[in-house]
């Protein structure tokens, strides 16, 4: 039932999508957003020079505000079926702009026909993966034909699909099943913000801005990817008295918990807790921290670029392997110590130890061609 009430839904959009595509083609760019990233550099650099109209469009998870953005001529709606207004409108825009991008699975696209000028790119959220997803989930063949059918009709959308690394080339490769002619190695427009060492300090204060509490402190942030069987609340395994009362007294720890959960996730009151969980760009928040302690997540492939010591807390490492899926235990995938235990993420905050060497090679493997001008050198493929 659930998955023909998608397909009436899919049907639905794309008789609209259908009949807006009756009015001219213009020149605009739509952004369709759930994480907003890599839309805000890409807007950012494309209204330093172009004077078209930019719409963005937003999902509830996206918590990026696109008022500060470059782009004279811009407007934000509300993507959410809740929001009929708001999305009549996006229909409206994506069926008459000359550039669309999208950073994630939007299963609507697998109704949609574009006008042959309109080549659909995939700004994916993350520069790399250390969990499988698409095709490779191990969830993905267990769901019926007709939302596997779904899935890689989404997938066949995607024209262009910029990437940092051939390596993040081949698991889009496998992930998506689709051909290799698709791929732009221009870098992930995201991570330019890591080689504007002033982009990155102003970053660091606005952050310092938010939690004054952390100024003047070494930080730690934990943040922990998203799990399915955790749907409402996340289990916070770490031990957070524990850690607070076991590592030196000039640490801090943030936490960024998912957006899906951090809602219902309590953390207990400590005066060196801090609750980072609403701060809307995580890549400020990587900035000012001096560890990163994650898990799953791709966060590690942006925070490299900074070359600072990163933990993987992977007390679920069997499970989640079975759940989800990834794809090696190696320092191809995780460029720092392993810990499974509170203990063991004390041990490695507490050692000073970096090895430079092996995150320098995950970057080497990672952001290739990730230079610090990714955003323009994708503006120059795609509009030039």
């Amino acid at each position: 039932m659930k998955d023909v009430l998608i397909s009436l839904y899919v049907r639905l959009f794309a008789f609209i999508f259908t009949a807006f595509k009756a009015f001219p083609l213009q020149k605009k760019t739509v952004f369709l957003s759930s994480f907003g990233n890599n839309a805000w550099h890409l807007a950012n650099e494309l209204g330093k020079e172009d004077n078209q109209p930019v719409i963005f469009l937003n999902d509830s998870r996206c918590r990026i505000d696109f008022a500060d953005t470059t782009p004279a001529r811009k407007k934000v709606y509300t993507f959410e079926t809740a929001n009929i207004r708001d999305m009549i409108i996006s229909i409206y825009h994506l069926a008459t702009a000359r550039y669309v991008f999208i950073d994630n699975y939007v299963g609507v696209f697998s109704g949609l026909r574009f006008r042959k000028e309109v080549e659909p790119v995939q700004l994916w959220h993350a520069a790399g993966a250390i969990k499988r997803f698409g095709w490779t989930d191990p969830e993905t063949s267990k769901r019926s034909r007709r939302s596997q059918e779904r899935f890689q009709a989404v997938y066949n959308r995607f024209s262009w699909i910029p990437v940092g690394s051939e390596k993040m080339k081949s698991i889009f490769i496998e992930s998506f099943k689709i051909d290799a002619g698709h791929f732009l190695p221009t870098g992930v427009p995201m991570t330019d913000f890591y080689f504007d060492l002033a982009a990155v300090a102003k970053g660091v204060e606005n952050v310092l801005l938010e939690y004054p509490a952390a100024r003047g402190k070494k930080i730690v942030l934990y943040a922990p990817t998203f799990r399915k069987d955790q749907l409402s609340q996340q289990n916070l395994a770490l031990d957070f008295r524990e850690l607070l009362n076991s590592i030196d007294e000039e640490f801090v720890v943030m936490v960024r918990l998912h957006p899906a959960v951090m809602e219902n996730s309590k953390l207990p009151e400590h005066p060196r807790l801090i609750d980072a969980g609403s701060y809307p760009k995580v890549n400020e928040l990587l900035a000012a921290a001096d560890i990163l302690v994650t898990d799953y997540s791709s966060l590690p492939f942006e925070y490299a670029l900074l070359r600072r010591k990163m933990v993987f807390y992977l007390y679920d490492l069997e499970e989640y392997s079975k759940k989800t899926g990834i794809w090696a235990v190696s320092g191809d995938f995780f460029p720092g110590p392993v810990a499974a235990t509170t203990h063991d993420v004390i041990s490695h905050i507490n050692d000073p130890a970096i090895d430079y060497s092996r995150i320098d090679d995950f970057n080497a493997a990672w952001n290739k061609y990730s230079d610090g001008c990714s955003s323009r050198k994708l503006i120059d493929r795609i509009y030039k």
